[in-house]
């Protein structure tokens, strides 16, 4: 399979990219992906995101990973956005640092980036 991997920090650190580099890397291997592409952001900059979803949309990945959710957007509507995109694109997320988000909450982020969420009465 298929892996991008996605990191980002809030600093210019390269202490930090090249630990969550590594840990992506490290969690690719064992479980035998194939890694296409890497993309890094620093701060607000995100031209590494947009990179990301420019590949997603060729459907080449099969698998994103990121250390935590929190790499793909600081709100939630951002994470939602996300995790729409890359199962709308047919890849799934992975995290290195962080057990992956169950089924259910996957679903709810998906439906709530489609504006689908059902109201309480």
């Amino acid at each position: 399979m298929r892996a991008f991997i996605y990191t980002r920090n809030a600093s210019p650190s390269s202490e930090e990219r090249d630990w969550q580099y590594e840990q992506c890397k490290t969690a690719a291997e064992e479980h035998h992906y194939e890694v296409i592409g890497t993309a890094h952001d620093n701060g607000h900059e995100r031209s590494g995101l947009a990179t990301l979803i420019e590949q997603l949309r060729t459907r080449d990945i099969d698998i994103v990973f990121t250390t935590d959710h929190a790499t793909l957007g600081p709100t939630i509507s951002a994470l939602a956005a996300m995790v729409d995109e890359i199962h709308r694109n047919g890849a799934q997320l992975l995290t290195c640092a962080e057990p992956p988000l169950p089924a259910s909450v996957t679903k709810m982020l998906v439906k709530f980036a489609q504006g689908h969420l059902d109201t309480p009465h």
